[in-house]
């Protein structure tokens, strides 16, 4: 029996997937009030609970060889950190002591926001590459820029450190950085969001970063191969093609059978744009929406990263990008 967490989540949803495909038995925590769309029709057992209770989750890892812990909070802002660090971090160490306790391997799914974004577009970021501080106001390796300093970031890289400092009291894990994942099986929508949007918008003015796009499909396969393949308080990078986001809308727009010119904002007029948000934002006292000076500033850096050794390893196997793009496109129109 493996647990999986997040299983009504893209990535999540396509661990369950995978694992069924194999033959596996799959159990899944799902909130009492979170829809189950996603996993309707899967061979799944469902156990009904969050990741706030210590006995829920112990009852959900008894009996399980392995956990696949995908559940997170995504909040890419500088509002809800504490809200973020209870599922994030708190949530995953309760993971983390029920795995020790009932000795299961742990796949714990991490993020490349963890991770340095790359200061030059040629030279992608790797896993032999320092780790950034967060109270580092600015980076000291080359090759490497910090991330913005928001709540996703903070949280994910605080639970990542709950699952290292685990390892001395027995937990066996791997963990695994997934890059921005597109693909089929999105029902909230997460990533997919970014397509409806591109194709609706009257006028596409992309941030001057980019990103390392993969297939959520294809991360899942190397996710559950890091069960048996993934070695112990180790980590891999589970990335794909790094474009700028104006090579990606452009590849979007082509998907959509849209002729349209994908233009570049300034960098410095779109730190503008997000700091006017968050003044206002604060001003007012807002709740913070996706639109933010975070989410700007994410959209300015060059989140680029190396594969190679997920490929190694993992047997990380990468379809084309279009026809990622395309099985995405069609599943979302349906």
């Amino acid at each position: 029996m493996i647990l999986v967490t997040g299983a009504t989540g893209l990535l999540g949803n396509c661990i369950a997937r995978e694992l069924i495909h194999r033959g596996e038995a799959v159990r899944v925590l799902c909130r009492k009030n979170t829809p189950r769309t996603a996993i309707e029709g899967l061979a799944v057992e469902v156990h009904e609970g969050d990741l706030s209770k210590s006995d829920v989750i112990d009852r959900a890892v008894e009996g399980c060889t392995a956990v696949i812990h995908s559940a997170a909070m995504i909040h890419i802002g500088w509002q809800f950190l504490a809200e973020s660090r209870e599922v994030n971090v708190e949530g995953t160490r309760r993971i983390v002591e029920a795995c020790v306790k009932h000795q299961a391997k742990m796949v714990h799914i991490s993020t490349v926001d963890t991770m340095f974004a790359a200061n030059r577009s040629e030279r992608p970021i790797n896993e032999s590459d320092p780790r950034p501080s967060l109270n580092a106001a600015k980076s000291e390796f080359r090759d490497g820029v910090n991330k913005m300093a928001c709540a996703y970031v903070i949280s994910k890289t605080e639970a990542e450190q709950v699952v290292r400092n685990a390892t001395v009291n027995g937990l066996r894990s791997t963990i695994i950085h997934p890059g921005f994942m597109l693909g089929p099986y999105d029902w909230k929508p997460s990533s997919g969001r970014m397509m409806l949007e591109i194709n609706k918008a009257p006028i596409l003015l992309a941030p001057s970063g980019g990103c390392s796009v993969c297939d959520a499909r294809d991360v899942a396969t190397a996710t559950v191969n890091a069960i048996e393949r993934g070695a112990n308080d180790n980590s891999y990078i589970v990335a794909g093609d790094n474009l700028t986001y104006q090579q990606l809308w452009q590849l979007m727009l082509s998907t959509f059978g849209k002729r349209r010119t994908v233009r570049v904002a300034g960098r410095k007029f779109l730190e503008v744009v997000g700091k006017v948000i968050d003044a206002t934002n604060r001003g007012l006292r807002l709740k913070e929406r996706d639109l933010n000076g975070a989410m700007i500033g994410m959209g300015n850096l060059f989140h680029f990263y190396d594969s190679t050794k997920a490929t190694q390893t993992l047997n990380y196997q990468r379809r084309p990008i279009e026809t990622t793009l395309h099985d995405a496109w069609e599943w979302l129109k349906k």
